[in-house]
């Protein structure tokens, strides 16, 4: 049976929304899937069609990106624009593919959207400036992990730790990872920016 491109648009579709998601505020771990890359390169596929002029690079990120560690399920997506007037300027086309503006969400250098529903978030889009500090730490820590897999396991199991303790409160979680994430970022600055 031959399956026509619409068809195989819905499967994809269908099979990303049964592997990405989670809910709003919750914490919960699945083990590294190889299709995450792929979902990211979808959604950046759409994002360049749609902002060509605004949207000048888009990099994955977060615990996603890192093969072999387990992640929430939901694809973080890094992408450089201008200035972040043209990244609030751009928010009724992204409404339209399905993101919500969350603003600053306490970074001044970032202006973030979401996508997905309250039961079922599936992206995190931050838009940053290419000389901010939130675009640089993100290389920074990706590229460490990648480089460092001890480093990247070390990190993997504070995180399993952190989601047993906090299922239902996200902040606590973020907060408990703050003070390695900092420590890798000045390892990474060491060995990267000499």
């Amino acid at each position: 049976m031959r399956i026509s491109h619409h068809q195989s648009l819905f499967f994809n579709v269908e099979n990303m929304e049964n592997e990405i998601g989670l809910k709003r505020g919750t914490v919960k771990l699945s083990e590294h899937n190889p299709r995450w890359k792929e979902f990211f390169e979808q959604e950046k596929g759409i994002l360049f069609k749609k902002f060509p002029k605004v949207i000048l690079e888009i990099q994955h990120g977060g615990s996603t990106a890192i093969h072999g560690i387990p992640a929430k399920p939901i694809i973080d997506m890094f992408a450089v624009v201008s200035s972040l007037k043209d990244a609030e300027e751009i928010k009724p086309e992204l409404e339209a593919l399905g993101y919500e503006y969350r603003g600053e969400e306490g970074v001044p250098e970032r202006r973030l959207y979401v996508k997905g529903s309250q039961e079922k978030r599936t992206h995190h889009l931050q838009l940053v400036e290419r000389n901010s500090n939130e675009w640089k730490n993100h290389i920074l820590i990706r590229e460490y992990y990648l480089k460092h897999p001890d480093v990247a396991q070390q990190y993997a199991e504070l995180k399993k730790k952190l989601a047993e303790r906090y299922p239902d409160d996200r902040p606590s979680y973020g907060a408990g990872k703050d003070a390695f994430i900092k420590s890798v970022i000045e390892n990474a600055k060491k060995e990267f920016e000499s």
